[in-house]
């Protein structure tokens, strides 16, 4: 079965959030990325360790869909937010050993993912609090996902930057 239009702009999207990441951050100083637009509110530097947080836990659950399709992945474990940042470093670890991964893992999930049979289209079982039933996500459906949660991000790191002048 061919991939879906949608779902191939989907992969495309998410293969291009570290550039965009990227872009939204370019020629910004070490302490312009540890403003913020309001308080509370996260920093650039927060938003960027988020994002690339969010898809590498996303491109684990992509790759258990890959593995064995409708399997269960328990991502109950993660808890981001305030606390969960300052335990994770993110206020003040660099960016640029984050970015650098992300195009990495990016190019190979997306590369697992256009070489599997039905790619697009295999599930997995998602486990997202303790207690939570059970709900099913296509891979296509976590790409388009992410790609949407990139965007709003990266929408406040604009703000960021206009709020500031920069």
């Amino acid at each position: 079965m061919a991939a879906q239009p949608e779902t191939v702009q989907a992969l495309q999207a998410w293969r291009e959030i570290p550039w965009r990441i990227e872009r939204s951050i370019e020629g910004l100083s070490e302490a312009q990325l540890d403003l913020r637009c309001e308080t509370p509110g996260l920093t650039g530097r927060e938003i960027v360790h988020h994002l690339v947080e969010a898809n590498l836990i996303a491109a684990t659950i992509l790759i258990a869909a890959l593995a064995r399709n409708g399997c269960v992945y328990d991502w109950s474990w993660v808890q981001p937010g305030g606390d969960w940042m300052k335990r994770m470093g993110y206020d003040r670890a660099p960016v640029q050993p984050a970015l650098a991964t992300l195009r990495a893992l990016s190019e190979y999930v997306s590369g697992l993912i256009a070489a599997a049979p039905d790619g697009f289209s295999r599930t997995v079982q998602l486990l997202d609090a303790p207690g939570a039933e059970l709900y099913a996500k296509t891979v296509g459906g976590i790409l388009a996902q992410e790609v949407e949660h990139a965007a709003e991000h990266l929408g406040t790191l604009s703000q960021i930057r206009a709020a500031h002048g920069l």
